[in-house]
């Protein structure tokens, strides 16, 4: 009887915890408290299995050997939704479209688990009571062992190369896929009927049909797994082709900076050769009281030596690079761009420092430059780039003046966990624009920085602020 009950309570047991990783590692839509959620969930699970066990007795004092688990299913279901409502942070609807599909697939695997097993526990035909007991028992444990080991290989091989979550959409694509294999499934079962028989028994169909169904199992746990991989490929294709466009940028960045350098200190090795003959046109101009060609003459000097300025000196050669060139790009345009303080306490590399000022300053361009505002004034038609630094925090914002009241909305960020303000694109093509913020939050979230944005009436219009904030480094 205690074999029964073992194989019985395995599956209960292990239900709600498998559930809970499938969301949480193998579809990576974390619980922010994993360790009680995975405690709550063996609690519950194992306190479920006492439950089915005490059902399963009948008058006789002995075990149902075929209990129903349908009412410890929808307990569990529900359980796993609570959790989820407590102890995950996306929207309300993803949390109910993840219990219902994720369950479902679930309960797919399940099935091919079971079916497989019985199958296979069928082929042995084993005539004694209890090493029949015992097989089935080693098969139960061994179904077991192997789903779990596979959503662990699934979340190991998305860990590495894709560690956010899933789409709702492409979930939704692997159960369409699971849902087609089920079908198939159910009509190749249908035409191993014998006559008068409403239900296959697989213990009157023979062994190459026994290895037809096996197989159309395994293909169907194949399909799950190429959809998975195929996904992780894409996203670690997408990963590729954005570094290689920021490595672009940044060396771009850095030779246009090198190149200013070098015609910098060309200007300023020529101003000091010629500085001898400057102070005497200086000198006979003030001696002739020829104040008016003076100033002019210093105004000339002035001009000429804010062309051998380089933008910035924040202690950061990829940062004075970006704001070298996008400098250059914004005089370009009419707009000039301001830069306040150095970066101190945190260590950011050239990628991400890429991903997140050029963006903000190709952003702030792209408003400034608008030709509803062409007309503003000078003092106003300026990026303000500010770096500060707190005991405990580090602050990079860039401000810019916009024609219009930008539209925040509310969106997950890419780790599922957060949500935070960002911008349509005024673009028509919004497909492939409007991700700029979005890889500024993810290049922020490599250091646990948190990027917001606002927007504020003012008198020659609008103001648009970025900010990054970076907690220092101890």
């Amino acid at each position: 009887m205690w074999l029964k009950a073992i194989y019985i309570m395995l599956p209960i047991i292990f239900s709600a915890p498998l559930t809970v990783y499938f969301f949480d590692g193998v579809l990576k839509y974390h619980f922010t408290n994993r360790k009680a959620t995975y405690t709550a969930s063996w609690i519950f699970s194992f306190l479920a299995a006492l439950f089915t066990v005490f059902l399963c007795f009948d008058r006789s004092g002995g075990l149902m050997l075929q209990p129903s688990y349908d009412l410890v299913e929808v307990i569990k279901v529900v359980f796993v939704l609570i959790l989820m409502l407590i102890n995950m942070k996306c929207k309300l609807w993803k949390k109910l479209v993840l219990t219902v599909v994720g369950d479902m697939l679930l309960n797919s695997f399940a099935e091919i688990f079971s079916t497989i097993r019985e199958l296979i526990f069928l082929s042995l035909d084993l005539k004694i009571a209890t090493n029949r007991e015992v097989v089935y028992l080693l098969l139960e444990i061994l179904s077991l062992l192997i789903e779990a080991v596979l959503f662990v290989c699934l979340d190991k091989m998305r860990r590495k190369k894709d560690d956010s979550p899933l789409p709702i959409h492409v979930i939704l694509e692997i159960l369409l896929v699971d849902l087609a294999f089920t079908i198939l499934f159910i009509m190749q079962t249908e035409s191993y009927l014998s006559a008068g028989m409403d239900v296959l028994d697989y213990a009157r169909i023979g062994i190459s049909q026994k290895t037809g169904l096996i197989l159309s199992m395994l293909l169907s746990l194949s399909a799950f797994v190429i959809l998975f991989y195929i996904r992780v490929s894409q996203k670690e294709r997408d990963s590729l082709k954005d570094i290689n466009r920021i490595n672009e940028e940044l060396v771009s960045s850095q030779m246009r900076f090198y190149e200013a350098t070098v015609k910098a200190d060309t200007e300023i090795r020529a101003l000091r050769h010629d500085m001898k003959n400057h102070v005497q046109v200086l000198t006979l101009l003030l001696g002739n009281q020829e104040y008016d060609q003076m100033r002019d003459y210093l105004q000339e000097m002035s001009t000429n030596l804010q062309s051998t300025d380089i933008s910035a000196h924040t202690g950061d050669v990829i940062a004075d690079a970006i704001l070298s060139a996008k400098s250059t790009e914004a005089m370009k345009r009419g707009i000039s761009l301001v830069t306040n303080g150095v970066i101190s306490g945190i260590s950011i590399t050239p990628q991400d420092m890429c991903k997140m000022l050029a963006n903000l300053l190709d952003n702030a361009i792209e408003a400034a430059s608008d030709e509803r505002i062409t007309d503003l004034g000078e003092e106003f038609k300026k990026i303000v780039v500010d770096f500060k630094k707190t005991e405990k925090f580090f602050m990079i914002s860039v401000t810019n003046p916009c024609a219009e009241m930008v539209n925040m909305l509310e969106d997950e960020a890419a780790t599922g966990e957060r949500t935070f303000k960002t911008i349509r694109t005024s673009k028509k093509d919004r497909q492939h624009h409007g991700f700029g913020l979005m890889n500024i939050q993810s290049a922020a979230e490599n250091y646990d920085g948190e990027f917001s944005a606002t927007c504020e009436e003012k008198p020659y219009g609008y103001e648009f602020r970025a900010e990054i904030v970076f907690p220092v480094e101890k």
